[in-house]
């Protein structure tokens, strides 16, 4: 128990910052130059970000020298970091990618438990085309982050990726990680242009045609998005093995459209001159509003009631107003008599088992408890720059007036259930 807050703290939405660790040390042989070939990432001498992606240099997640994704420290501030020179490279926090100074870092912030998202294998993963590589490059990272939770389990709860270029290799994949004793997975919301590898009716594999978007710089294949029809199989294997389905979404600024919002809206963001790039603030809600409308419309949560959800780094605010929305124009639709999906959206996600992760600083949460007492987690997204502590988040659930009990569900008791980290098989 957190001496710091006399209650648990789970962070549900923190990061790691990939290290050359992963690409080293934990592709397998005979792997190592198709799998940098196919997505690798460093540092040069002067800090300078390179990513490879698909045999081509790829864009970066930054415009300038500043790696913010894996920045912030205890104490940093909204006003601390927004001073960095952003032509002066900044040292990376060594919490992410060293467990030892991660759990120094917890005990800083008074955070008993926290839950391990990827960053570059959230942004690039996803963009790789060959599905073979794809699969070995999932199973580096998953290694990897299994490792590194290792260190202290009953702190530190890794989530596994998997190479959805192929329905077949993920399914592979979700049956390694969960006999290796993973308890959820990530899937990042959007079209997964690889997907032509979907499984038919029958279970065989059929492929779909392919076609370049011009002036993107990255190949696009036409695919479909990760709430279709071709992905079913592997949202039912989550299900029988009591996963939890991560939701998290990247910005997306170095995909080709089509696949997320974020590059579009990054483009719309350089066009208009502002120097900080505004996918960031955006693309994370837009995302995840996509997939749960989607759910809604598709029938997700009908066809799988025991499916785990869990909505993360997009702040909670956006779901009301996408159930409201949702419900709406279910019951517009001329098609709502033949649709087997419930016209009361919000009732089959409130009975649901799922979550969304919210900010330290999302005062809708705290004047929303009759809707986010059960469904909403707090998350950090530790080491990104836009992080945030737990006393930041509990003093402004305190100023709403939420009763103590409240609080401590949403600071760890909602994800303790969703995650079921207390009795977690894996420890």
């Amino acid at each position: 128990m957190s001496t710091k807050f006399g209650f648990r703290v789970v962070d549900v939405d923190s990061h790691v910052y990939e290290p050359q660790a992963v690409w080293d040390d934990y592709v397998e042989p005979g792997y190592q130059a198709v799998a940098r070939s196919a997505f690798w990432h460093g540092l040069d001498g002067d800090g300078n970000a390179v990513t490879v992606l698909n045999g081509a240099v790829a864009p970066e997640l930054n415009r300038s020298r500043l790696i913010r994704q894996a920045i912030w420290r205890p104490g940093s501030t909204p006003e601390s970091i927004g001073s960095l020179d952003p032509e002066v490279f900044c040292e990376l926090n060594p919490g992410a990618f060293d467990p030892v100074a991660r759990l120094e870092d917890m005990d800083t912030m008074g955070v008993d438990q926290t839950v391990l998202y990827p960053t570059l294998f959230g942004e690039y993963l996803p963009l790789v085309e060959n599905p073979d590589v794809a699969a070995v490059l999932s199973r580096a990272y998953n290694d990897w982050v299994w490792d590194f939770a290792s260190h202290c389990p009953d702190r530190l709860i890794p989530v596994a990726v998997l190479p959805l270029q192929s329905s077949f290799f993920a399914l592979a994949e979700l049956d390694r990680v969960a006999g290796k004793g993973f308890g959820a997975v990530v899937i990042r919301p959007m079209a997964y242009p690889s997907s032509r590898w979907g499984a038919s009716s029958s279970g065989a594999r059929v492929q779909k045609a392919q076609a370049p978007i011009i002036g993107s710089g990255v190949s696009e294949r036409r695919g479909e998005f990760v709430e279709g029809a071709s992905f079913r199989p592997v949202w039912a294997r989550i299900a029988q093995l009591s996963l939890v389905a991560c939701l998290h979404p990247s910005t997306g600024i170095t995909s080709p459209e089509q696949t997320s919002a974020g590059s579009w809206i990054e483009r719309v963001s350089q066009r208009l001159g502002i120097g900080h790039s505004v996918a960031e603030p955006v693309a994370y809600l837009q995302d995840n509003a996509i997939f749960l409308t989607a759910a809604c419309f598709h029938g997700l949560m009908e066809d799988f009631p025991d499916l785990r959800l869990a909505f993360l780094h997009a702040g909670a605010s956006w779901v009301p107003l996408t159930l409201e929305k949702s419900e709406t124009y279910l019951w517009l639709s001329p098609n709502t008599a033949a649709a087997p999906v419930s016209l009361e959206p919000e009732h089959v996600f409130m009975d649901h088992p799922a979550a969304v992760s919210f900010d330290s600083w999302e005062t809708s949460v705290g004047d929303l408890t009759d809707l986010f007492a059960t469904k909403a987690a707090w998350g950090s997204r530790y080491p990104h720059h836009d992080s945030a502590e737990p006393a930041e988040a509990v003093a402004m659930l305190d100023t709403c007036g939420v009763e103590a009990s409240v609080i401590q569900a949403l600071m760890g008791g909602n994800a303790d259930a969703l995650f079921g980290l207390a009795d977690s098989k894996r420890r």
